[in-house]
């Protein structure tokens, strides 16, 4: 097979956890006849496994981030600071707000998601590079004691309220809307010692599907209106708008539908990962570890098909690890039905979360880098 006469553009949307470690993968084997693009929100992109502690205190905006522009330059790859507001199939183009498009010969898209909310209900806690500025005008604008309300009742819900509590203690009364159930997907114990860290840190729980947020109050389905200064929603994942809004064939909530090998099933030139993508035939949980696993795979692919190559299958795990803090240097960890709960499970939660930062975080620079910010 000849090489190209001319550099193959690959153009990746989002610095999700997926598209750092193709990154990072360039970094450590350049491939040649490759120009990478990295089109990213943010200058530093957030790692969602260390917001709760990032939110409590326990560790510092440098250590939960990862700068872009080293990374990108580690890579060889130019990085626009902009965001991506439009996918021109047809052109092979994404349109950038304010600026001139992009063109792409491959694309890829880890974008994330946001939570499933009704328009003006709240705040929602994905995108989180957005989300901590809302929550540092919010906790600013608080009156002592006042209501707070985290909706949903999932692992990212239940972690985020107690976060809260640690961070606001007195300053906020804190309600979970968890929905039909607590913790509905885990094991029996875990519920039961989540439900007791709960009630520890003062965190009422309530059950019902909230409508949305406004004078003041949680609208629940069931007719309750629930006094709250601020709702933040870390309900179930959509995808963003450009996605289905650019004839990409996308699921019910609006995520690119992809095969095994992370290429969407209408258009071959597209690659998509992380909460935004939807395996055909394989629906996993949106949580950052199935992310984090693409990543591989994505970066094999993308090479793959630069080169005309077959492209390799990912079989995702069914189950994976799930360490959620509770606060006070202690943490639940469970898989399946076995659980451990405890410091040990917190030091096992930190120690992963900084050995996979490090790997993102210490890259040397192989080339300058080609930053364009808006």
């Amino acid at each position: 097979m000849s090489p190209r006469p001319f550099p193959t553009e690959i153009v990746l949307i989002g610095a999700g956890h997926a598209h750092v470690e193709v990154l990072r993968r360039h970094a450590m084997r350049p491939a040649a006849g490759i120009r990478l693009t990295l089109i990213a929100r943010e200058p530093q992109t957030p790692y969602s496994g260390m917001l709760p502690g990032l939110i409590r205190g326990d560790t510092d905006f440098a250590a939960a981030h990862i700068d872009c522009a080293r990374l990108a330059a580690a890579a060889g790859a130019r990085l626009i600071v902009a965001p991506a507001d439009a996918i021109d199939l047809a052109a092979g183009r994404v349109g950038l707000a304010g600026r001139a498009s992009v063109g792409f010969d491959l694309l890829s898209i880890n974008v994330g998601g946001s939570p499933a909310m009704p328009a003006g209900g709240g705040v929602a806690v994905k995108p989180i590079g957005q989300f901590l500025d809302r929550l540092a005008a919010i906790e600013a604008a608080l009156p002592p004691g006042a209501p707070l309300a985290v909706v949903g009742g999932g692992a990212a819900g239940t972690e985020l309220a107690l976060a809260l509590a640690w961070r606001l203690g007195a300053r906020a009364r804190i309600t979970l809307v968890a929905g039909r159930a607590l913790l509905p997907a885990v094991p029996e114990g875990v519920r039961r010692h989540i439900a007791r860290a709960l009630a520890a840190a003062g965190i009422d729980v309530v059950l019902g599907e909230a409508l949305g947020h406004a004078d003041g109050a949680l609208a629940l389905a069931d007719g309750r209106r629930l006094a709250a200064a601020a709702a933040l929603w870390a309900t179930g994942v959509v995808g963003p708008p450009l996605l289905a809004q650019s004839g990409l064939r996308c699921d019910a909530a609006g995520c690119v539908v992809v095969a095994a090998s992370l290429r969407s099933v209408s258009h071959p030139a597209v690659f998509a990962a992380g909460d935004c993508a939807s395996l055909l035939g394989m629906a996993r949980p949106k949580a950052g570890v199935w992310a984090v696993r693409a990543g591989g795979v994505l970066a094999a692919n993308l090479d793959r098909a630069a080169r005309g190559a077959p492209l390799h299958d990912w079989r995702p795990q069914r189950r994976a690890l799930v360490i959620l803090g509770t606060g006070g240097g202690r943490a639940v960890a469970w898989r399946g039905g076995w659980w451990l709960a405890g410091g040990l499970a917190w030091r096992w939660k930190d120690r992963i979360d900084r050995r996979w930062m490090a790997m993102y975080q210490h890259l040397r620079p192989i080339a300058p880098p080609g930053v364009h910010c808006d």
